[in-house]
């Protein structure tokens, strides 16, 4: 899994969990009653809510079928943040041109004058 990847992992679960969180609330359910009602442990719940854990997939597809959270919420977010974070790191022909080049022709003359030649 590359930087981008694990940032926008992130991302996405940081989102779902708020998502979760918002959801749950508004309906007025605490973890005991929706660990109860969805088959999902509070602990995993709870991690889910602090973007810790993205649960397997049939427990949140459980889980937003019974938050009336659309089933490919998180599938969604993913896709969106890794698409965001790998954007972000693309250079553009002006950032590129304002960059330092590195002064080969220096390099060279010191390599030149410190490296013994062998001799005949």
């Amino acid at each position: 899994m590359s930087d981008n990847e694990d940032v926008g992992l992130k991302a996405a679960l940081r989102n779902f969990g708020d998502l979760v969180r918002h959801k749950r609330q508004a309906c007025r359910w605490t973890f005991h009653g929706l660990s109860e009602k969805t088959g999902i442990e509070i602990t995993a719940l709870s991690d889910v809510e602090a973007g810790l854990n993205p649960l397997t997939e049939i427990e949140r597809e459980t889980l937003c079928d019974f938050l009336g959270i659309d089933i490919d919420a998180f599938s969604k977010m993913l896709r969106k943040e890794r698409n965001k974070e790998s954007t972000k790191n693309v250079d553009t022909a002006g950032q590129l041109r304002a960059a330092p080049v590195v002064d080969l022709k220096r390099y060279r003359e010191t390599w030149q004058r410190t490296t013994s030649h062998p001799e005949d």
